[in-house]
């Protein structure tokens, strides 16, 4: 999975579960919703996608500084490179008979 779809999918778990929790707070405002949105909109709708934006990027450079950002290319060089038979004998001979069918 490419680092960009888990911070956009973190990123939107926490956006809805800070609104989700935040929204039984801010009740008393139900009522001057369309007034404020009529004012606000655009502004806020703004200000969200911005905020929004700024926390994937964080999420990225945090995973690009951990080494988790091309985590998936790495595992999948390693498995590559056992099933070819370079490696840990053992771990190659465990795949085969995962392939194979052939558990002990």
């Amino acid at each position: 999975m490419q680092p960009w779809r888990i911070s956009a999918g973190l990123t939107a778990a926490l956006a809805g579960s800070t609104f989700l929790a935040a929204g039984s707070r801010l009740e008393y405002l139900a009522s001057f919703r369309p007034l404020i949105l009529a004012d606000h909109g655009l502004s806020i709708a703004l200000n969200l996608a911005l905020a929004l934006a700024t926390f994937a990027a964080a999420v990225y450079a945090a995973a690009r500084a951990t080494g988790l950002a091309d985590l998936g290319r790495r595992v999948d060089l390693a498995e590559r490179s056992v099933r070819r038979g370079e490696g840990d004998p053992d771990l190659t001979e465990a795949l085969r008979q995962d392939t194979q069918g052939d558990w002990p």
